[in-house]
């Protein structure tokens, strides 16, 4: 049996207990940094752009500006 990811407005729906069990874990991990760190170690841990947004209660819209900036200063060789 297969399982599929559905999406209400941007919202990724967990399709599993370990989906939801490493979502919570990213949340945790994340808590108190600014966005743009915790895109970049969202993206550096392999979440796609949609996943952030969702995890992170933004547009993938927002996100794509984000990445586009973390991965500009990565190459600047900045933070």
């Amino acid at each position: 049996m297969t399982t599929k990811k559905t999406m209400t407005h941007h919202k990724l729906e967990p399709t599993s207990h370990l989906d939801k069990a490493l979502r919570l874990l990213a949340l945790v991990a994340l808590d108190g940094r600014k966005q743009k760190e915790q895109v970049r170690l969202l993206d550096k841990a392999g979440f796609g752009q949609s996943e952030i947004a969702s995890l992170l209660d933004s547009t993938s819209k927002a996100i794509s500006v984000r990445l586009a900036e973390v991965r500009k200063a990565a190459r600047q060789g900045g933070k």
